[in-house]
């Protein structure tokens, strides 16, 4: 019997994230921050990696936005939550909002994001 051990190259994913981050910002994003397990330090060899992308304006379901932001030769399994900025403010408050406010700016401005979550000089 033999034992097999996974092992996630974390490095390789945070560089590869901040590549994504970058080309996301290049496609109109105004802030991309990574949420979940990798974010919290407590991931898995079998994480995937959450980031919400914050963007001005889409009339679009957020659902909708999400094909303009895959990246299929990701190392990971890639989750983007594509919101507006006007989406971020309504959700102020939320689980998900103070996981935002928490997550690791990868690219953009952190001010879009604090701003519209109201967290902007509190602790989260």
């Amino acid at each position: 019997m033999s034992v097999r051990l996974f092992r996630l190259d974390v490095e390789r994913v945070f560089r590869e994230l901040s590549r994504y981050a970058r080309w996301a910002v290049e496609r109109g994003a105004l802030a991309v921050v990574l949420i979940g397990s990798l974010a919290r330090g407590d991931y898995t060899a079998f994480s995937d990696a959450d980031v919400v992308i914050v963007v001005r304006e889409d009339g679009r379901r957020p659902m909708d936005r999400i094909p303009d932001f895959l990246d299929p030769t990701f190392p990971v399994d890639l989750e983007p939550r594509v919101y507006t900025v006007d989406e971020l403010r309504r959700m102020a408050g939320t689980r998900l909002a103070r996981e935002i406010a928490s997550g690791v700016l990868l690219a953009g401005d952190a001010e879009v994001v604090c701003e519209a979550l109201g967290t902007c000089g509190k602790k989260v």
